[in-house]
């Protein structure tokens, strides 16, 4: 699991044939789609389905703003990845996941994705608005608050 304190989750795939490109290793962006999976399944953990988002504050979601990742060892068919996730920082609205891949207990890929909080307003536009205090509670960032040398990066530590 990822080195912190953050709210955390695991959750695992079979490569499939179909996952893997003409040299019969994972095509990169699938790794993105499990990424997304993985922090879904987090959020859900922590009690905040795509369900509950929009019945109780009417938002479309968690909306991702950036991403990012580095192959460390190629995955094929048949491997059982095991994706390891954690909350690693909230801001007023986004919340920063990281992701770890293992095959076998070896680190095969890193990632990390920023969501905001997506919320479309009384125009219609979709908007990243201040994420619910229970939310960044459940998520384990209920007390934190931005330091003044945190107010370029939006980063809070634990």
């Amino acid at each position: 699991m990822p080195a912190c304190e953050g709210f955390q989750g695991v959750y695992e795939r079979r490569v499939e044939w179909g996952d893997c490109d003409p040299a019969g290793i994972v095509y990169y962006p699938n790794y993105y789609r499990w990424f997304d999976n993985a922090g879904h399944r987090l959020l859900a953990a922590a009690g905040y389905t795509l369900e509950r988002m929009r019945g109780r504050y009417g938002a479309v979601g968690f909306p991702l703003v950036h991403t990012g990742a580095a192959f460390r060892k190629p995955s094929r068919a048949g491997d059982l990845l095991r994706i390891e996730s954690r909350v690693a920082a909230v801001t007023r609205k986004t919340i920063r996941v990281e992701h770890e891949v293992y095959l076998v207990g070896e680190l095969v890929v890193e990632g990390e994705e920023t969501r905001v909080f997506g919320v479309f307003d009384e125009d219609g536009v979709l908007r990243a608005k201040p994420l619910p205090d229970e939310l960044r509670q459940a998520l384990g960032f209920g007390g934190n608050r931005l330091r003044p040398d945190q107010a370029m990066t939006g980063e809070i530590r634990r």
